[in-house]
Parts: C-alpha cells; sequence; structure tokens
C-alpha cells in the first residue's frame, strides 16, 4: 500500500450521517471541557498520612530483595501501611517485584526504555505503509508525549506502565496470520498486570468476529493459561491473610469523563498543558483513532475508550495511574485528524440524490 493511503470510515458517506458525526464530536467536546477545573483531581494519596502505592511497591521490593518470601513480604507491608489485603487482588501479582528484586532497579529502569524505543520502531514500521513520512513524524513526536510519564525513572515502579507498553506493542505487531508475537506481549502484559485482561479479551473477541479461528484460539489459550496463574495467586494470598485484616473499600467511584481525561494528561505529555486544551486534545485523539478504518486503528481505540471508561467509572483519585495503561497511544490518533475532516467535508460537500 502507497504512503498516504490510510482510509477512514467517511470516505462514501453523505451529508446528513456525516453532520451528525461532528454534532456528536462537537457534543463530546462541550462535555469533556466544561469547567475541568470543578473535576475530581487524581492524587498520589487518599490522605496525607498514608503511604503512596509507590513507595509500598519500593518496600516490598525492597524486602523480596533481602530474602523475603513474595507474599509474606507483600502481607506484612501492606498491613503495615494501613492497605487492605481482602480480597485477594489487593495483592498485585509477584511477577514485577521478584523481577525487580533478582535484576535491581537501575537495569529495570534501562528495560523500560528498551521497551519505549522498541514500541516506537514497531509503530513506525505499523504506520509506514500508509502515512507520508512528515505524518510519520508527527506519530512519533505524538507517541513520544504519551510514553514521556513512562520514561521517568520511578514510573517503572507502577505495573500498569509494563502492562502499557506491552499491550501498545501487541497491537503493533499483530499481523494477520501471524498474531503469535503480538500474543506473547499480550501475555506478558497480563503477568504484570491483570487489568491487560479486558484489551485481551477484545483481542480475541476480535479475531472471533474476524474468523480468525486459529488465532482467537491463542487468545483462548492464553486467558486459561492466566486463569491459572491467578487461581494460585489467590489460594498464595489466602495464606497470609489474617480474619482481622482490612477489606478493600472498591473502586466503584464514578469520578467521571473529566477524572478519566486529567489521569491520562497527568501521566503524559498533557501535564504541560491546560486543562482544557489537554482534554479536548485526547478526545480529538480518540476520534482520530475511530476514524481509521482499520484492525490496528479498531484495537487501540478500544484500549483507549476501555481504559477511559474503567477510569470513569471504578477509579478513585488515588488510583489515576491506571491512566498509564492508555498513555503510550493517547495522543497519537491527532495524527489521522486531516484525513478524517478532509473526508468529513467531502460527504458535507456532497450533493444529495435529487428526488423524483
Amino acid at each position: 500500500m502507497n504512503a498516504g493511503a490510510i482510509r477512514t470510515r467517511y470516505e462514501a458517506w453523505s451529508r446528513g450521517p456525516a453532520f451528525a458525526v461532528i454534532a456528536a464530536l462537537i457534543a463530546l467536546l462541550a462535555i469533556a471541557c466544561w469547567s475541568p477545573a470543578n473535576a475530581p483531581a487524581p492524587k498520589l494519596r487518599a490522605s496525607p498520612a498514608q503511604h503512596s502505592d509507590l513507595q509500598l511497591y519500593r518496600d516490598i521490593i525492597a524486602g523480596v530483595s533481602a530474602g523475603g518470601a513474595y507474599y509474606e513480604v507483600a502481607a506484612s507491608e501492606q498491613r503495615a501501611a494501613g492497605y487492605p489485603l481482602k480480597p485477594f487482588y489487593t495483592f498485585r501479582l509477584p511477577t514485577h517485584a521478584t523481577l525487580y528484586a533478582a535484576v535491581g532497579e537501575r537495569p529495570m529502569i534501562v528495560v523500560v526504555w528498551l521497551l519505549c524505543s522498541g514500541l516506537m520502531v514497531a509503530w513506525w514500521f505499523r504506520l509506514r505503509p500508509f502515512l507520508p513520512l512528515p505524518l510519520l513524524g508527527t506519530v512519533m513526536f505524538l507517541l513520544a508525549g504519551g510514553l514521556g510519564g513512562l520514561l521517568q525513572p520511578m514510573t517503572g515502579l507502577f505495573h500498569e506502565s509494563w502492562a502499557a507498553l506491552l499491550l501498545a506493542l501487541m497491537i503493533a505487531i499483530r499481523r494477520p496470520g501471524c498474531a503469535w508475537p503480538a500474543m506473547i506481549a499480550g501475555g506478558a502484559a497480563l503477568m504484570f498486570r491483570e487489568l491487560a485482561l479486558p484489551m485481551v479479551l477484545a483481542m480475541g473477541g476480535l479475531a472471533l468476529i474476524e474468523k480468525r479461528w486459529r488465532e482467537a484460539a491463542g487468545w483462548v489459550l492464553i486467558v486459561a493459561l492466566f486463569s491459572v496463574y491467578v487461581a494460585l495467586h489467590a489460594h498464595w494470598v489466602a495464606q497470609v491473610v489474617l480474619p482481622g485484616d482490612p477489606a478493600s473499600q472498591g473502586w466503584s467511584r464514578h469520578l467521571g469523563l473529566q477524572f478519566a481525561l486529567k489521569s491520562i494528561a497527568k501521566v503524559t505529555m498533557g501535564i504541560r498543558l491546560p486543562d482544557i486544551l489537554a482534554a479536548a486534545l485526547l478526545v480529538l485523539s480518540l476520534f482520530g483513532w475511530a476514524s481509521v478504518r482499520s484492525g490496528w486503528a479498531l484495537r487501540a481505540f478500544l484500549l483507549l475508550l476501555g481504559y477511559g471508561a474503567m477510569l470513569a467509572l471504578f477509579a478513585r483519585a488515588d488510583t489515576f495511574y491506571w491512566a498509564l495503561i492508555a498513555a503510550p497511544l493517547s495522543f497519537v490518533g491527532l495524527a489521522f485528524l486531516p484525513k478524517a475532516f478532509a473526508d468529513l467535508a467531502k460527504a458535507i460537500g456532497r450533493k444529495p440524490y435529487p428526488t423524483t
């Protein structure tokens, strides 16, 4: 396919549907940008006296590095810092802490940087057949803006950072008929953070819809293996939890669209922008992803929409860092807007069929 051959969903549209899409986009922008200063703000701690989650992860890694067993160390640190220990998923999967304890924080920082570089290369090759060189350069700039927060040395301590990089890589390297590299990336994302599961399920669901039976079976196998890992995790957690340990306060906070947009902005280049501008750009980027008629664009759109909804519906103010999962691709959709708006303009300018 020649450079610049990207196709949008609006190429053959008529005037009425095009007007409807533009009206819906304007309405969504208005909702997203209406008084963002009054929306709940992301914060690292539920209260000034509480440990931050980041410090908790460091303490657990230090304990495992000193020779402690992961579940005993995690239970002890969560108990000491006043964190809940029930249900079992209040404990992070042991993958992250075990790797950091075995390798060390500095080498893992280098691995994060290498993953970021690899992700940019993967998306360069993914989009090179579709975009002219100047627009491809814009994509790399926007992708770097999404990765900015992930390049901070401390950010790799968040499990979501690893899931974010691996899920974005999964979408970039998936090819019809050769999906196994994407499956490896998706499986690895699950091992770091179970929040990756909805996107892995979406990958399997789309494979079914597209009648790619072998690929769908591969995703089912990955989810089955992950289920075994989670069952073992739940069993091991049960061995260290005491009857009097506190339970989670839950995650259904319904903080809304603006909180989700603020959270994504906080972990990307959007942190340097006014709230209204960052919110508008994130909505426009989502629209850009939705506009492209392609499997990779649909998967990226579902990732951003799904984790944005998760933030809006289920996150607490101090778990805003879930937004890291959406961060890498959050602004890239802006590069597809010129073609999308050009096709919508053509649709609006298209004369209606004559009536008889």
